[in-house]
This record gives C-alpha cells, sequence and structure tokens, in this order.
C-alpha cells in the first residue's frame, strides 16, 4: 500500500500540473492538497496525524506545545492537522491555517484531531480555512500599562500630617492626605484606609464622596488593583466636612484623601498560608532592589512607591502593571449595566423591591461583578442582603455554606479580607453541590423565605441621619459558576425561586475558548423575557485582567484559613436574639500563632450536643464506634435547630461513652435550622466526654449551636503546620512523627486520593 507521504506528493503534483502555466507571482511555501475522496486515503487519513509532531517556528518539532493559538475574533472550523512550513520536504501530514484578511498575520494553530468527525468535501478543497466568529460579546482585552498618573511631591500633593494635626481634623494616629487633580489616577497596593476629604472619587466602579466613613481597602497582588480616580463633582461635594490645616487647605480642584495603614493582622495570612507569602507588598524581585529616595517614599524599579509610613504593613503605590499586579478593568457594558441598574423603572411604587440575579460560568468575574452591584446598591441603600449560592467560592463566609449576609458598609477587598457571620446560613458540606442537590435547593428556598419575612422590609434600628433608603432592603443573588448539566438545572431553579427584578447574565468562554451559548446580544436588556425581568448581557473579564498565579484551590484555602484566624465581633447573650440586623464582618486577625498552639474551647459533649450528624458520599457507612476518629481533626458546621424539630438520637444500654450519633442521618431541615458558623475539631478525648474546639463564633452564639455536622469539606494541609517552628515539626513534635501528617508518597490502603465515580452521561454526550 502507498505511504501518506506518497499520497500527498501526488496529489499535490497533480494539483500543481492543472494550474495555468501563465501565473508566476510569488506563492507562500507548498502545501499538500487535500487528496480525492478515496475510501482507502480516507480510512487512512485519521490515523495518520497521531503518529506525527507539530512543528515549531525553527523548524523543531515539539511534543509539549499541543494548545491552539488563535486570533481573537477566529474560530477554526473543523481544523483535522497542524500547519507548518516546507510540509512535503519534512514528511508532515498537515495543512495550513489561514485568515481571510490580508492584514492580519496568520497563526500557527495546533489542534490535535478528531477521528471521530466527519469532514466535508468543500472543507478539503481550499487548504485555507477562516471563518469568523459570531457576534459574541467577547472579554475585553485593554489592559493599561501606566496604572498610576499621580507623581507624590511632598508639600505639593502629599502632606503628612501629625497625630495633632488629624486628631483636630477627627482622625486618629498619623496619616498621608493626598491631592488628586481630575486627569491623575492612583493605584496603591497593600491594606490601608481612605477617607475621602474633599470632592469625590471612584474606586472598583463605586463613586466615594466626602464623609465621616473610612473605608477599609485591601489590596493583594492576588486580586485585581483598584485604580483611584477623581469624579466629577456634583453640587453636595462642596460642602467642607473637614476643617483641613492650611497648608491643605489651599489646594484648589480636585479630591482630597487620607490615607492611613491598617494595622489587621491580614497580612500575616501569608505565613500561614505560604502561597500568598507578601502578597500585599511587591514582589520579591522587585522588593530586593527598594531605595529610599525620600523619608517614607521608596521606589523599587520605577513600579512602587511607599505613601505612606508603616513598618507593620505598608502601603505602595504601583505605577505600571506587572505580571503579577493586574488593574481592575471594568467593561463597559457592566458600567452601563450597572447604571441602568440604579434607575428604578417607571412605576407607582417610588421604591420598588429589587432582586438583582447574577450568573455565568467560573473564571468569567462573575462574583467580581455581583460585589460590584452589592457597593453600587449601598450608595442608595442602607442595608443590601446579599445570597450566596455559590458554595465554592463563597464571598462572606468559607465555602460549603449557603448564606444569606446582610450588608450596611462597601467591600473593598478579595473575599479573604471580609469574613462575616451570617445572618442565616446552612451547611451544605461540600465545594458542590452535586451530591445532595435536594438538599442545596431546600437550602436556597428556606433562605429566600427568610429573607421575604424577615430581612426585605424590616424597620431601621437606629435613628442616625443617613439619606440612603432605609426601609427597603434590595438583595443580590450570586449564583455558581456551573452552568452545565446538573449545575444549569439549578440554577435555572434559583432563578424561579428568587423571582429576580434584574437578571445579569455574564457570557463566558469555555477552557477551551469557545462561547457556550448563543446569547442574545442586539440590546443591553430584554423586557419580555419570560420571567418578566430585565435582562442583562455582560462580557467576561479578559483573560489577560486575572492573576493566574493563585487557581481556585488556593484562594478556597485561604478563605477557609482567613475564617479560623479571624476576630469576630463579639456580641452578648442577652443582646443575640433581639439583635438589630446589621453586619458583623471581622476587622483583626490573629496570625501570630498557628492553629495547633491556639487555646480552644473545651467542650463536654455530652452536655453540649444532642446530634452528631455526617454528610456526604460514603459518610453512612460510619459505624458509631467510629465516629469519634472521624471527627477528630475535622470541620463542622455549628447549627441550630428549632427546639421539638429534630428526633433525639436513642444511644445503646452498653453503658460506653458514644458521640449522640445514629447512622445514615439527613441534615437538619433548613426551615427550621440555621449553621451559624464552622469550627475545627482538634482533638477528642477517648478515655473523657471532651472535645477541643476552635471557633471564631462568639461564646454567645456557640452555647446555641446543639448540633454539629461533618461534610466532606476538610482543613487545608497548611492549618495542620506550625509556620513557628524553625524545624518544620508541628507543636516541639519533629517532622516524621506528627500524627496525621507524612510528608511523601502515601503509602497503605487508602492512602491515595479517594475517587468517586459517577457512570452519568451529560447532554453532549447523549
Amino acid at each position: 500500500m502507498l505511504s501518506a507521504i506518497a499520497v500527498r506528493r501526488a496529489a499535490q503534483a497533480a494539483l500543481q500540473s492543472s494550474q495555468p502555466s501563465s501565473s508566476k507571482q510569488p506563492s507562500p511555501p507548498p502545501t499538500p492538497s487535500a487528496p480525492s475522496p478515496d475510501p482507502c486515503s480516507e480510512s487512512k487519513r485519521p490515523k495518520l496525524p497521531s503518529k506525527r509532531k507539530s512543528s515549531s517556528v525553527n523548524g523543531k518539532s515539539s511534543r509539549n506545545n499541543k494548545k491552539a493559538k488563535i486570533l481573537p475574533g477566529r474560530v477554526p472550523a473543523t481544523a483535522r492537522y497542524f500547519e507548518s512550513k516546507n510540509t512535503v520536504e519534512e514528511g508532515e501530514d498537515v495543512i495550513m491555517l489561514g485568515s481571510s484578511s490580508d492584514s492580519e498575520p496568520d497563526v500557527q494553530a495546533k489542534l490535535a484531531l478528531d477521528s471521530s468527525d466527519d469532514s466535508e468535501a468543500e472543507e478539503i478543497q481550499n487548504p485555507l480555512v477562516s471563518i469568523e466568529l459570531p457576534l459574541y460579546p467577547q472579554p475585553s482585552t485593554s489592559e493599561p500599562s501606566q496604572l498610576s498618573t499621580f507623581r507624590p511631591t511632598r508639600d505639593l500633593n502629599v502632606y503628612e500630617l501629625s497625630a495633632d494635626e488629624a486628631s483636630a481634623m477627627g482622625l486618629q494616629n498619623e496619616i498621608s492626605v493626598l491631592s488628586i487633580d481630575r486627569e491623575e489616577t492612583l493605584a496603591l497596593l497593600g491594606a490601608y484606609a481612605l477617607t475621602v476629604l474633599k470632592g469625590s472619587i471612584s474606586i472598583l466602579g463605586v463613586t466615594l464622596s466626602a464623609s465621616k466613613v473610612a473605608h477599609h481597602v485591601f489590596v493583594p497582588r492576588s486580586a485585581p488593583v483598584p485604580i483611584l480616580r477623581c469624579a466629577s463633582l456634583d453640587a453636595h461635594a462642596d460642602l467642607n466636612i473637614y476643617t483641613l490645616p492650611p497648608r491643605v487647605r489651599s489646594i484648589h480642584g480636585g479630591a482630597v484623601v487620607a490615607i492611613q495603614s491598617l494595622d489587621t493582622g491580614v497580612e500575616g495570612l501569608g505565613r500561614v498560608c505560604r502561597v500568598f507569602d507578601g502578597v500585599f507588598e511587591p514582589s520579591r524581585w522587585l522588593r530586593s532592589s527598594a531605595e529610599v529616595i525620600r523619608p517614607g517614599v521608596s521606589l523599587v524599579r520605577v513600579l512602587f512607591l511607599n505613601v505612606c509610613k508603616s513598618i507593620i504593613c505598608p502601603v505602595i503605590q504601583v505605577t505600571h502593571s506587572t505580571r503579577d499586579v493586574l488593574p481592575f478593568v471594568m467593561p463597559e457594558s457592566w458600567s452601563i449595566a450597572l447604571s441602568a441598574a440604579e434607575t428604578p423603572p417607571s412605576s407607582a411604587d417610588p421604591i420598588p423591591l429589587s432582586v438583582y440575579v447574577v450568573k455565568g460560568p467560573k473564571k468569567s468575574g462573575k462574583s467580581t461583578f455581583a460585589r460590584t452591584l452589592l457597593n453600587r446598591l449601598l450608595a442608595k441603600f442602607q442595608r443590601v442582603a446579599y445570597l450566596e449560592c455559590d458554595v465554592g467560592q463563597s464571598e462572606f463566609t468559607p465555602g460549603g455554606l449557603v448564606a444569606l449576609n446582610v450588608i450596611d458598609n462597601p467591600v473593598f477587598g478579595p473575599p479573604f479580607t471580609h469574613p462575616s457571620l451570617p445572618y442565616r446560613a446552612h451547611y451544605v458540606g461540600a465545594t458542590s453541590p452535586r451530591c445532595s442537590p435536594a438538599h442545596y435547593l431546600a437550602a436556597v428556598q428556606a433562605l429566600l423565605e427568610t429573607f421575604k419575612l424577615e430581612v426585605q422590609t424590616s424597620l431601621p434600628h437606629d435613628e442616625s441621619i443617613d439619606t440612603r433608603v432605609t426601609d427597603i432592603t434590595p438583595l443580590v443573588v450570586n449564583t455558581m459558576g456551573w452552568t452545565k448539566g446538573l449545575g444549569a438545572d439549578l440554577n435555572a431553579k434559583i432563578e424561579e425561586l428568587a423571582e429576580p427584578t434584574h437578571v445579569f447574565e455574564i457570557i463566558g468562554t469555555e477552557e477551551k475558548g469557545w462561547p457556550t451559548a448563543s446569547p442574545l446580544y442586539d440590546t443591553l436588556y430584554n423586557q419580555s423575557a419570560p420571567s418578566k425581568a430585565f435582562q442583562y448581557t455582560l462580557e467576561a473579564i479578559s483573560p489577560n485582567l486575572t492573576n493566574t498565579h493563585f487557581n481556585a484551590v488556593d484562594q478556597r484555602n485561604l478563605n477557609i484559613l482567613s475564617y479560623f484566624h479571624s476576630i469576630l465581633p463579639s456580641i452578648t447573650s442577652a443582646s443575640f436574639p433581639s439583635a438589630p440586623i446589621r453586619q458583623m464582618t471581622a476587622t483583626k486577625w490573629e496570625t501570630s500563632h498557628p492553629l495547633c498552639t491556639r487555646y480552644p474551647y473545651e467542650v463536654d459533649w455530652s452536655q453540649a450536643f444532642d446530634q452528631v450528624i455526617l454528610i456526604g458520599a460514603g459518610y453512612e457507612d460510619v459505624i458509631p464506634s467510629e465516629v469519634s476518629n472521624v471527627l477528630n481533626g475535622a470541620i463542622v458546621g455549628l447549627v441550630e435547630c428549632e427546639p421539638g424539630t429534630e428526633d433525639p438520637v436513642y444511644l445503646g444500654s452498653s453503658g460506653a461513652r458514644e458521640l449522640p450519633y445514629a447512622q445514615a442521618r439527613h441534615p437538619p431541615t433548613p426551615s427550621t435550622s440555621t449553621c451559624h458558623g464552622l469550627a475545627l475539631i482538634r482533638a477528642i478525648s477517648p478515655s473523657s466526654p471532651y472535645m477541643h474546639i476552635l471557633t471564631p463564633v462568639p461564646p454567645a452564639i456557640l452555647a446555641r449551636c446543639r448540633v454539629i455536622v461533618k461534610g466532606e469539606l476538610e482543613l487545608p494541609i497548611w492549618g495542620m503546620l506550625d509556620f513557628t517552628d524553625a524545624n518544620e515539626g508541628v507543636a516541639g513534635v519533629e517532622k516524621g512523627r506528627v500524627p496525621y501528617l507524612q510528608w511523601g508518597k502515601s503509602e497503605g490502603l487508602g492512602g491515595e486520593r479517594r475517587r468517586v465515580r459517577r457512570n452519568l452521561m451529560r447532554k453532549a454526550q447523549m
């Protein structure tokens, strides 16, 4: 039989002999044409490319480079071969993939073959294939190279105020006052308190006017860096709220802000989770070349300027973007949709009850848009409810919780910088509702009913002077990024239960870069939808503007560790049942000691807990005699149930000390229970009914939790280590003798990671 190369060469010779001899213009390197549809050659062709390697630019083959590099706005249709130069001489079974536009350079596309696809006859005849993308909202690729045009100059636009001068203005400690002109931009790195003294500024899509409120801003390198700009001044922004010193009072135009470094301990989370070590500071290779150019101002390769005196957590100015410092860029469709959502429709009710649903695939900026929408609504409403349905990447709580939070202050920072106590929550116990979709939907439905009955039209408890709306609380629903198969059905059911007035859908891209569905992008919103809600179609955040140094697992681990190291506001037992609806967010972190050396709560489980419930795949097989081993070192949910709603657990008459556990029990009913937070069971005594528990939940709330629920959520490995031990031991125990920890390859039965096989076909496989 003829080889594939011989067949290709014969086909090319036949093609060249049929061309007119008068065409003498220079042509690109010869490209083998596809042979005639012969049954023998057609049956062999799909197998040939698997034996060949793609050619690189220098003519050498590469096994690792198998991903496609495709121009934005171009989609290859049924690409079956690799692009190469001099394919006949090199003996490669390839085909050229080009562009129909002469102004665009050809792109080398290395696409793996798919022998299951049948090629069309017209695709075989033309070696240059070019197909335009449909009009999908493509991710924005605009990335400003210069983030800060602000040039700090002492006593000109930067003023260092002493403690006495700050006290005369009603501020505390030493502060730095910055004057930002209308055309200037400022990007800072670190944790700082931002107070607008004069004018107004915009940050993360929100406009802040002069007020007495000091906004806490957390800007690590793992998140997009917000850019401060001087916003347009309105008639109410010229009020002199602060009495500025004479040397600062002479500033005309622009905005005046006060920057003060925060001593919260959040930067210590980098010691706990070493992946985020030094994330609030410049990169290690840039930090080593720092040079002090004036007192309090340092220069790092013309990229970072220290604008605030602080040794604990300095505030650094970012002048240019780098590979690990990327700006926050709001797409144009986001700005239009947010402005349209803020404008209430013409109705007899001047302030309608609004429910905003945000949906979209993962890595599309869905959570970022939901946070931006929350901050925009807080400029009009005194409180905004936030329903978190994404159990894998939660905003205010650690993973595994479906939570309803009531927020009264804007949040400027990634999720690990504002862990909070939820108003109501239910513990799913996993980062995905795949194993318990019914319980997940019941939890969401119970939280929506709680919002409608207790939060939506609640009366304010304070009499402070506030021009914002106080008697109505809107709701923002953040759905999960699982938008296929069962995840799509769950999101559709949540949207049906929420009865939204506004739906924001982000049309993201799949992992291979192709659009997921065909959206209606003719208009910004479509009021004729079946749900009678305003429909907004948004573009996704560009992958070029997301930090790839930290993946979703790292962010989830940091959220859990930040929660257990946080210090939440205290509350008394007398005021807890009748406490007003307010936000309870951590403002301090205790990161000087690891979890293994902190003082725990000693709890008598025979008196404190009524039930121990295990949920998740495989936990129904745990027998009562082994439940103490399962709970040792586990993360559990602290659940409060209404009296008489849960069946008691009847223990055996053997007289042995047994935890109140029964096999295969269902989780608590969401309509009659709530989860106040998570706890880490650090140890269980084998000879007494005592266990050691670590939790940031205040004792007044902890005493009301009579049920603990163990799910699939586990403590990250960083939480088990002792970062204060120089010998890499744990709590004085040498490295090789630490229980439950093993360095190196796992050995023994059950040492490998457990894999769950799910023989359910997806819709695309049917």
